[in-house]
């Protein structure tokens, strides 16, 4: 009687993104998206395989593969158009600290280009990724393979050794791909099987590969987890293209013994093959079109003044200067704009909300100034006139340099380790001779808050007034926590004002500090207890922690005001300095205030 054998196939087939330019190769910001299909085909070995396509399903992968806490990125966006779904996109993988948001629309800050899908992930850390998935269309494209599979023999008798070869022979199918010239990347493992639960039967008491040929590629054999028994039953195949003059073939030597014992012809399954195959373009055509994220940088300013204006006789000039450091591990950025507006002081402290006012002084200068890790930029020295006591704001874009962004063209091993800190801002005041450097942290903790510390430091060589006032603002969709000054004894007074016009911030807080002596080293750390101790560095502290969607980009220094006014409420002007201000026996001495804030963007315009 005739006795045929049956395979079951199982191909799995990822897709990947090939239309967007790949500018970089080693990261560390991955972003990729590919198309998984699952196909189902059954052979008898005579040469054809009946093959279904079960589901299409579209992966976007955002990934971040920095290898220390400083290359955290925040306030990721990545724009998609998303086409011949089926399914809304859904997040099936976060392992960040914070929910990860798909919107219709993004922030016009981000400057992305038009899609019809937003992923907003608030928080990055390194060696962290986030997955969204979708079904699409499965009806839009064909089998991208095709496998032919045929036997050496068509049966086999039972209860006794038997040896077959099995010639499987995998070519592409043109019709299904995006072009004619489409190379495939394939590989394929191989398993005989006696478990009737992964397409095997218990019948079978032997199987063995014996031997293989392959026109191309590597191939490994092992002891696999589908046969019970000590045996050389699994394969894999690994580093086979296909394209327009070659096909990948091989012949695999099979031992068998089976113990079915009726005189009727039986199909008996003793195995499966998953085939795995890749190449670049898409059928459904989605695509990425930008990503837009901030990541880890300092900023510093300097500001200098009041000095004698020869012309009118008043001390009315001023200076002012700015400096962005890079200190993000693997990431470059590119520098591309720099700005400074100046505010009047005495309407500041009134409002506490710059959006407000007017500038009594603006300055812009367009950039393309590459900043390696550890490196930093220095702009010149800028003058500017006001018979006043200004609040300057410093802002800065960067975006990140092409080759810190790779779009994979490959399947992506993914991992989850989480834990970062990151400095966004230094201000530097500056009062007459003395000068004042503050310093932002925030430091992410693991479940998604933050621990803020602004450490104000003196790195001039006299004393400040009393005095000394430092300003935040805290964007919407943020609360306050944990709130204190080290040390204590240096805070005079403290308040916060609800802002309710401000688009973007929900709180002004302020702290007023007594006199900081001289002679900190301008090293920003929060843990110097001696300079602590010696009232030259003073570290305020608060918690911050974001509900619903929120933007960790928006979370920046304002700004700090040193003055010796007797009224924490008020910010006087002074036309001359003169006497011993260690004593404060001359009149009030003329005021500076530095507001800085800095953006770090990493952009990224996709290319179709």
């Amino acid at each position: 009687m005739k006795k045929s054998i049956l395979l079951i196939s199982i191909l799995s087939m990822f897709l990947f993104l090939g239309a967007i330019s790949a500018y970089g190769e080693n990261g560390p910001l991955y972003v990729s998206y590919y198309e998984k299909y699952n196909i189902t085909g059954k052979t008898l070995g005579d040469g054809t395989v009946n093959s279904t396509i079960n589901s299409i399903t579209g992966y976007i992968i955002i990934n971040n593969t920095g290898k220390t806490i400083n290359d955290t990125l925040s306030d990721v966006w990545v724009a998609v158009n998303i086409s011949n779904n089926t399914t809304a996109p859904a997040v099936q993988v976060n392992n960040t600290p914070k929910p990860v948001f798909i919107e219709s629309s993004a922030p016009t800050y981000t400057n992305l280009p038009q899609a019809n899908t937003y992923i907003h992930i608030p928080v990055l850390p390194n060696n962290s990724y986030v997955i969204i998935n979708f079904s699409i269309n499965k009806s839009i494209t064909g089998i991208p393979i095709i496998v032919s599979e045929a036997y050496s023999t068509n049966k086999i008798p039972s209860r006794k050794p038997s040896n077959w070869v099995v010639y499987i022979n995998i070519s592409r199918n043109i019709s299904a791909l995006p072009s004619t010239n489409t190379p495939v990347l394939v590989s394929m493992a191989k398993y005989l099987s006696n478990d009737s639960n992964n397409y095997g039967s218990n019948t079978w008491n032997l199987l063995n590969i014996t031997g293989f040929t392959v026109n191309q590629g590597n191939v490994i054999t092992y002891n696999g987890p589908y046969f019970t028994g000590n045996a050389n039953d699994s394969l894999l195949w690994t580093g086979n293209i296909l394209n327009s003059t070659q096909n990948a073939s091989i012949s695999i030597n099979i031992t068998g013994n089976n113990t079915y014992a009726n005189r009727t012809a039986t199909l008996e399954k003793y195995g499966f093959a998953v085939i795995f195959f890749e190449f670049n373009g898409t059928r459904s055509g989605t695509k990425v079109e930008g990503v837009y994220a901030t990541g880890y940088c300092g900023a510093s300013a300097t500001k200098e003044g009041p000095f004698l204006n020869a012309s009118s006789g008043k001390y009315e000039i001023w200076q002012t200067s700015a400096n962005v450091s890079n200190t993000a591990s693997e990431y470059y950025f590119n520098l591309t704009n720099v700005s400074i507006k100046a505010y009047n002081g005495t309407q500041y402290i009134q409002v506490l909300d710059p959006s407000s006012l007017s500038p009594i002084y603006n300055y812009s200068t367009t950039l393309n100034q590459i900043i390696a890790p550890g490196e930093s930029w220095q702009s010149p020295k800028l003058n500017f006139t006001f018979d006043g006591v200004p609040v300057i704001w410093a802002g800065g874009i960067f975006k990140v340099a092409d080759q810190n962004i790779t779009l994979i063209n490959r399947s992506v091993q993914e991992t989850s380790q989480m834990g970062s800190s990151y400095i966004i801002v230094e201000e530097i005041y500056v009062v007459g001779s003395y000068l004042v450097k503050v310093t932002k942290h925030i430091v992410p903790n693991a479940d998604g808050s933050y621990d803020v510390y602004i450490v104000v430091e003196n790195i001039g060589s006299e004393k400040t007034p009393n005095y000394v006032y430092v300003y935040d603002l805290i964007p919407k969709n943020f609360t306050v926590s944990d709130e204190w000054v080290n040390r204590s004894t240096m805070l005079i007074a403290n308040g916060s004002k609800v802002l309710t016009s401000n688009p973007r911030y929900n709180l002004s807080m302020w702290w007023a500090l007594k006199s900081i002596y001289p002679g900190a080293d301008g090293d920003g750390s929060y843990t110097d207890w001696n300079e602590i101790q010696n009232n030259q560095t003073v570290v305020i502290h608060y918690k911050l922690n974001g509900t619903g969607e929120f933007y960790p980009s928006d979370a920046f220094i304002v700004g700090i005001d040193p003055t010796n006014s007797l009224l924490p409420t008020t910010s006087p002007k002074i036309t001359t300095v003169t006497g011993d201000i260690n004593n404060n026996t001359e009149p009030l001495l003329a005021l500076t205030t530095l507001l800085t804030t800095l953006t770090l963007i990493i952009r990224r315009a996709m290319n179709n």
